[in-house]
């Protein structure tokens, strides 16, 4: 499907990350394969719009304006997954005294939508936003095991190499079969896959339809620490969790 003007536009947006906050017209240029003027109208709309300001000072230098913050103050306030999930969230983080977190997969990344630590203690995640792999660590893996065929399909063709080099999956018929085990289990425990030191349990929330991709809820912690809990009874804990904010979100 073609892409529109303003989407042509936003796609400037990608062109920002952690290692990279701050872009120019040569970058949008070089990039995306723009002529300089083209570059530089996109670079006004967005302006424009408040979602990149220019920095002062400088010859042409780009960041994220103040709209997009204003845009995830409204997501993180409004939306009503994270309003549902955040007592229960801060409930297993009380009983467990083990970290939580609600982890949504976008295509080619997962991020964490809400999180809740116990005591203040580090997180071994990337935060609310911050975008990781999605073929390591618990979260992403008990959201793609709820793919059909063909998705799994396209998921194994486009991450073959980097499941081989994690050691998950040699072949698409080991990735389909450890996805199927995943599903019929209904969890997955992870150890050391995102942070040597670090374990995790997740569970999917099937929070809407079929046809749409479920969130993860997941408990982190050391891998000492994990070596001490009843995983069974953990994973039930997750489950009837899981069950009771799918069960509200279908009442809103």
């Amino acid at each position: 499907m073609a892409i529109t003007s303003f989407g042509k536009i936003l796609t400037v947006l990608n062109l920002f990350s952690i290692s990279r906050h701050i872009i120019d017209v040569d970058i949008i240029s070089e990039e995306l394969g723009l002529s300089r003027p083209t570059s530089y109208r996109y670079l006004k709309e967005l302006v424009a719009a408040n979602l990149l300001q220019r920095i002062s000072g400088t010859s042409g230098d780009y960041t994220l304006g103040p709209k997009i913050a204003v845009l995830d103050y409204i997501s993180r306030t409004t939306d009503p997954l994270v309003h549902l999930s955040t007592p229960f969230m801060k409930e297993i983080v009380e009983k467990t005294e083990l970290n939580c977190l609600l982890t949504f997969l976008n295509h080619d990344y997962c991020i964490d939508l809400h999180d809740e630590t116990f005591n203040n203690s580090p997180l071994a995640s990337y935060g609310r936003g911050n975008p990781r792999p999605v073929y390591l660590g618990s979260s992403p893996k008990v959201i793609v095991a709820s793919f059909n065929k063909q998705q799994l399909h396209e998921f194994y063709t486009h991450y073959a190499n980097q499941l081989h080099e994690v050691q998950f999956a040699t072949s698409e018929e080991e990735f389909v079969q450890r996805m199927k085990k995943i599903k019929k289990q209904g969890y997955y425990f992870s150890q050391g896959e995102v942070n040597p030191h670090y374990s995790s349990l997740s569970v999917p929330i099937q929070y809407s339809c079929k046809a749409v991709a479920p969130v993860s809820l997941t408990i982190v912690g050391s891998k000492n620490r994990f070596e001490y809990l009843d995983i069974a009874k953990l994973t039930a804990k997750l489950q009837t969790t899981a069950d009771k904010i799918a069960q509200q979100f279908q009442q809103v």
